[in-house]
């Protein structure tokens, strides 16, 4: 009888302190995360330099990479994007109040190919109609100024966000450092106290690992390469704002089953009305042959390689994740469904089966 109370003590009270030290982590979940994906895949290279330089070594080698090759060139992208989002916010308000917009959308529907699909003279009418109408204007109207809200929302955290950026890149940056050196030590640790066995353990591992890397080379680099991709034909095109929209493109390839294509369509539709026929279709047939094949033929095939489940469960861990966690959660999504079906299949081999 006292083991047993000993026992419930011992588990409520660690317990206790476990929901507290995670409370007190919780302001710092998602760097950690981040730190710990990037690790994962860092993990290979990390092995090998630390058999020629040390472990230490190879650890601060790696984090001044990530730094130098990923932090900076993402924060100097994120601010240019920024930039350019206050120049087309400023634009969209001129293009407002002086009516600017009708005069695109009268050419936009009276493009020979829009036409096309707009043979009746009556739907054409309604909707020059319609976009010329007070109605229509106060729709625009009333969502720059919801647009200009969140704007000078934004600024005025801006600041705070600056700061919060930094001091979340730098526990991003050290806890990765620390990850890279001492991990193996950490998963040994926390290995002594799982009641599984060895070989469950290590399938789980495996999966979360080549879960990671799947949705790495799948997802990130499918995406990288698709706004680069898209960076070249929105400034072939003559597009202003390329830098914004080959961010925009990067964020939209995660959202199957569009991805890309929900900024490069738009774009391809605005240069069919603004800069002719010609540089309208370069951008459709770019759109469709180069940036969104890479989507549906490479992404498939890479994530296959480590996630072997349905596409249907793919799409919703990864929008899920999304949804649910923020940009992190499209590791976290697939990471948990994985790691739910290995569970359920060492269940049915160690219980079921028995």
């Amino acid at each position: 009888m006292r083991e047993k109370v000993f026992l419930y003590f011992l588990l409520g009270i660690t317990g206790f302190f476990t929901a507290l030290a995670l409370l007190m982590l919780s302001p710092f979940l998602k760097p950690i995360l981040w730190a710990i994906i990037f690790a994962l895949v860092l993990y290979p290279v990390h092995m090998k330099l630390s058999r020629k330089m040390g472990n230490t070594y190879s650890a601060l080698l790696l984090t001044i990479m990530v730094l130098l090759l990923v932090v900076i060139p993402f924060s100097l992208v994120l601010t240019l994007a920024i930039r350019q989002s206050i120049d087309l916010f400023q634009l969209a308000v001129n293009l407002t109040q002086n009516s600017s917009y009708l005069d695109f959308l009268n050419r936009l529907l009276h493009h020979p190919v829009i036409e096309r699909f707009l043979e009746e003279d009556e739907i054409k009418k309604r909707l020059l109609a319609y976009v010329e109408s007070e109605e229509f204007r106060n729709i625009l109207i009333g969502g720059l100024r919801d647009m200009a809200q969140r704007g000078l929302n934004l600024l005025a955290s801006l600041l705070p966000a600056v700061g919060a950026f930094l001091f979340k890149t730098f526990v991003f940056l050290i806890t990765l450092f620390f990850i890279l050196r001492d991990g193996s030590r950490f998963v040994e640790f926390a290995e002594r106290f799982l009641p599984m066995h060895e070989e469950d353990i290590e399938k789980v591992s495996l999966t979360i690992y080549k879960t990671v890397l799947a949705t790495v080379y799948g997802s990130i680099g499918v995406g990288i390469v698709q706004s680069l991709l898209g960076f070249v034909g929105y400034k072939l095109v003559g597009m202003d704002y390329a830098v914004l929209l080959a961010m925009a493109t990067f964020i939209s390839s995660f959202v199957p089953p569009f991805g890309a294509s929900l900024i490069w369509f738009p774009v391809a539709l605005y240069t069919l009305g603004t800069k002719g026929f010609y540089s309208g279709l370069f951008m459709f047939l770019y759109g469709m042959l180069v940036i969104s094949t890479i989507d549906n033929f490479v992404r498939p095939l890479i994530m296959k390689m480590g996630i072997q489940i349905p596409y249907i469960v793919l799409f919703f861990s990864i929008v899920g994740g999304l949804l649910t966690f923020g940009f992190v959660g499209i590791f976290l999504g697939p990471i948990i469904f994985t790691t739910l079906f290995t569970l359920a299949l060492i269940y049915e081999k160690r219980i079921l089966k028995k």
